[in-house]
Formats: C-alpha cells, structure tokens, sequence
C-alpha cells in the first residue's frame, strides 16, 4: 500500500497583490483628489485564488513559486499559511511583488498593473521533487509561443511522474492564439477555459462546437460562461450548468472558485454532475463578496447552500 502524499495539489506561481478602488468612475486630473466608499487589498492571481478555495474546502494545496521581498511578499505568505496553503516561495532578489489596481469593480472594470515577480517565475523553475509530495498539479499562465515548450516539458514530466494534470489555459495577450496548445492538452486531464479563450483557440464559433473540439484530446474539458453557467465533457458525456442566482458584489475571481470546487469533486472521484455542481456552487459564492477569495466556501458553507437548492434539476445532458 503506497504512503498517503503530504499534499493534494501542487499549484504555480504565488501571486500578487490586488488594490481594489469602489465607486471611482474616473481618474483624477493632475493635482485632483477623488474620495471613493471603499478602497480594499487582498490577494490576487489565479493560483493564489484557486489554492485559498482548495484549502477552504479541506483540501491540501501547496504553492511554489516566487514574491518581492517586500511587504506584500510576506503578506502573501502570511495569508495563504493562515488559511491552510502550504507554501515553496522564494524572494526574488531583482523585483517587488506585482501588484494590480481595480478600479469600479462594480461595472466593467479597468485595471493599473505592474507584473514584478509574476513574471519572474517559470515553470522551468519548479524542484521535481514537489512532484513526489503531490497527487495533482493545477498550472496557469499559458502564454503560446513565448513558454510554450516550457508547458509542454513540464506536463509531461508531471505525467511521467503519474501526476494527474488541470490547465487553465486564460487569456492570450498577443491575440494569436497558438495551436500548439493541442500538443500540450493530451497531457491535461483536466482542461479549464472561458467562453472567449475556447471559441479563439478552437477556430469555432459557438461553445458547444469549441468543447467537441477539446474533449477530441482530454478526458475532461470545462467552458466556464459566467453568468451562463458551465459546459464541459467527459469521457463523450457532455452537460450544462446554469449558475446560481445570487447577489453579485465582485466577480474577482470567480472563475478560479469554480476551479477550486471543481477540482474538489474531482479529485475525490466524483462523476461529472457532482464536480460541475461543486464548481458552479463555488464560483457563485464567490461573486458574493469583495475580494478575490473572500466569498469562496468552506465546505460546510458549501453543504448548505446546496442543501437549500435543488441543482439536480438544473443540468441538461446535451450527449
């Protein structure tokens, strides 16, 4: 009988610092001073998000990767430590931790970014023997051409290493949408993408078409619609959740909830049904508060907001 591994998942890249700014419609002129309602700071970047949801939920995330040495650095840390994240994080000798400024999170968003280690870190600079210490590993940040033979060196040595593999792919800056991405997805059990990612990388136009096109190279491939719910595929089953009708104050972070609570049903061996309800339940809730992690469940604030819906009702087989 194999020894139970310290951790569940392995998840890359520490994250960064969100400065969240309600209520400012616009930038002040030179010299001009605005009063908002509420200026917020938290923790941001889809791994530190994903990770806080896995942990809250009783899962053993751990992540590596690197943050300024700073204090926002050990802020980092700090919070993801107190909230039963595991952490590998170096300081980074060159940079300060990036951090983003939201403004009106209430609307369409807009954004102040500086990156600082967020690009710092590689997935060339993971230490293999996390491998051994894991069951999963959870990766972000694809970026085509500019990593991609780094993505695909790192999945298939997380294969050979009998790791399972969740991807979720995000949004290509450089608008070429590289199709070399399909010699990394066999390589993925689970593969994660909103509407807009799956439609440009598939070269469909409708969701549905995009998924048929994915689910051709992974066991599990999961569209993320937002408001719409989810649509995903396994093993030629192919089935739509709506989302769940609650009062949205902040959609930071909701996709990397739904991650959380989707990885949750998976990596305890439950069907496709049960894994889509968990993560749509997860994202949901998400959105109910400020914050990226802050409306993320814990599991029993999970077992009774299911408890007082009835889901089953809600998902359509489409195959």
């Amino acid at each position: 009988m194999k020894a139970e591994k310290p951790y569940d998942v392995l998840l890359l890249g520490a994250g960064n610092i969100d400065i969240v700014v309600s209520g400012c419609n616009a930038i002040p002129d030179a010299g001009q001073e605005i009063r908002v309602p509420n200026i917020s700071f938290h923790i941001g970047g889809g791994t530190a998000l994903s990770g806080l949801g896995m942990a809250k939920l009783g899962m053993r995330p751990v992540i590596t990767g690197i943050v300024g040495d700073d204090y926002c650095g050990r802020f980092i840390i700090d919070e993801l430590n107190r909230n039963g994240v595991a952490t590998d994080i170096a300081f980074s000798q060159k940079q300060s931790t990036g951090i983003s400024v939201a403004f009106n999170p209430e609307t369409d968003r807009s954004f102040v970014t500086y990156d600082g280690t967020v690009t710092e870190f590689t997935l060339n600079d993971v230490q293999e023997q996390l491998f051994t210490k894991v069951r999963h590993v959870h990766i972000t940040g694809y970026n085509g051409r500019s990593n991609h033979e780094e993505y695909l060196s790192f999945v298939t040595k997380a294969k050979q290493s009998g790791l399972t593999v969740s991807m979720d792919v995000g949004w290509d800056e450089t608008g070429e949408w590289y199709e070399g991405i399909f010699d990394i997805i066999p390589f993925v059990d689970v593969f994660f993408a909103n509407e807009l990612e799956a439609i440009h990388y598939s070269r469909q136009s409708d969701v549905q078409a995009a998924l048929s096109v994915f689910a051709k190279h992974t066991p599990s491939a999961v569209i993320k619609l937002g408001e719409g719910g989810v649509i995903a595929e396994r093993n030629g089953k192919m089935m739509h959740h709506p989302s769940f009708q609650v009062t949205v104050v902040d959609t930071t972070g909701a996709g990397d909830s739904f991650n959380a609570g989707y990885l949750y049903g998976y990596l305890k061996g439950d069907d496709l049904e049960n894994c889509l309800l968990y993560g749509t339940a997860c994202g949901s809730l998400s959105v109910t508060k400020r914050g990226g992690s802050a409306g993320s469940p814990d599991l029993a604030e999970l077992t009774a907001f299911l408890s007082d819906h009835s889901p089953r009702e809600a998902v359509t087989l489409l195959s």
